[in-house]
């Protein structure tokens, strides 16, 4: 089976990459290197992956790759990229978070109908539950002066 993961070269996708290769699968990771981690924490975190005849490195933004040649012979797509620090993402920012979180998850959903994709998994922020003191976070538990 191949397997394309976004944001690859981060902790969970290059995790993930691991994982699906000794799994037998063929993976193709995509991570665009965004500034707010160092570029040499996400290098070494595929330094690894990068010498596996199984994986295949792309170096781009999801916004700007061609889709097309992306997903050839993709079967399932872990959607991992992201810009990281939500809670940042509103006022100055706004727009640099939804075009790598919002804009490039819907150019991906698009390419899938274009391509014979049989899953599309996507991870979220665990920022979506906001402010909490339960550990770990519960979809249920209480937000913090709420």
């Amino acid at each position: 089976m191949k397997c394309l993961v976004s944001g690859a070269a981060g902790f969970i996708g290059s995790h993930l990459c691991e994982y699906l290769i000794d799994k037998g699968c063929e993976v193709t990771g995509i991570d665009s290197f965004m500034d707010y981690y160092s570029k040499s924490i996400k290098e070494a975190n595929i330094a690894a992956l990068k010498k596996d005849q199984k994986f295949e490195f792309v170096e781009a933004s999801l916004l700007e790759v061609n889709l097309a040649e992306l997903f050839e012979g993709v079967e399932v797509v872990f959607h991992q990229a992201a810009q990281a620090g939500v809670r940042a993402s509103w006022g100055e920012n706004f727009k640099v978070y939804s075009d790598n979180n919002i804009l490039a998850t819907q150019m991906l959903l698009e390419a899938c109908t274009s391509n014979p994709v049989k899953k599309f998994i996507y991870a979220s922020s665990s920022s979506v539950y906001g402010d909490t003191q339960d550990l770990p976070m519960k979809e249920s538990s209480l937000q913090v002066g709420r």
